[in-house]
């Protein structure tokens, strides 16, 4: 399997979104870019360690990586994105000895990346599908529908009518549709 290593680009608050964000990653040489959603926890987690530095050292993220630095060596690890299912992201931590994988969410993973310094990949052909060409720091930033759970497209889809925003509701539709068809209707 072909991979792409993603790079943090930055975060930004939606707005009207009720706590949530949007992180931007690219590829290393910045020609496409992926927005993934995460939640305002997340955000501030990001922020502080952008906004002041040297206050994380103390902070669990940063002690566990310490540890583990110290005791296993960080040089085995890999986050991997290999799947795009529910709305959301497949991401793995993975051991790159053993192979062994541990699931955990994709804020979390890009969270961990930064903290640890941990190679973020992403599977190739996903990555081309999901991604957008690179904008640098964009005023606004798109949000592929299909990686919004079902509930947030619901609310999405209301407030599309309410604005009268009939395409964008036409597309939440499909997808709602889509996901009703398939059996893939999270909440």
């Amino acid at each position: 399997m072909n991979k792409v290593r993603l790079v943090y680009c930055g975060i930004s608050e939606v707005v009207g979104g009720k706590g949530m964000a949007v992180v931007q990653l690219a590829d290393a040489g910045k020609h496409r870019a992926l927005s993934v959603v995460c939640d305002g926890m997340m955000k501030y987690q990001i922020g502080l360690r952008q906004a002041l530095p040297g206050v994380s050292e103390r902070l669990l993220p940063e002690v566990l990586v310490s540890l583990l630095r110290d005791n296993v060596g960080m040089g085995k690890f890999e986050i991997c994105v290999y799947n795009l299912a529910d709305g959301e992201y497949k991401t793995v931590v993975q051991d790159t000895e053993t192979l062994r994988e541990y699931p955990i969410r994709i804020s979390d993973a890009i969270l961990l990346s930064l903290v640890g310094d941990i190679p973020m990949m992403m599977e190739e052909s996903l990555f081309i599908v999901q991604s957008m060409p690179y904008a640098g720091h964009a005023d606004r930033l798109a949000i592929p529908i299909n990686t919004l759970d079902t509930k947030k497209l619901a609310i999405e889809l209301q407030k599309a009518i309410s604005e009268e925003d009939y395409r964008l509701a036409s597309q939440i539709q499909d997808e709602l549709n889509r996901r009703k068809e398939t059996g893939i209707d999270v909440e």
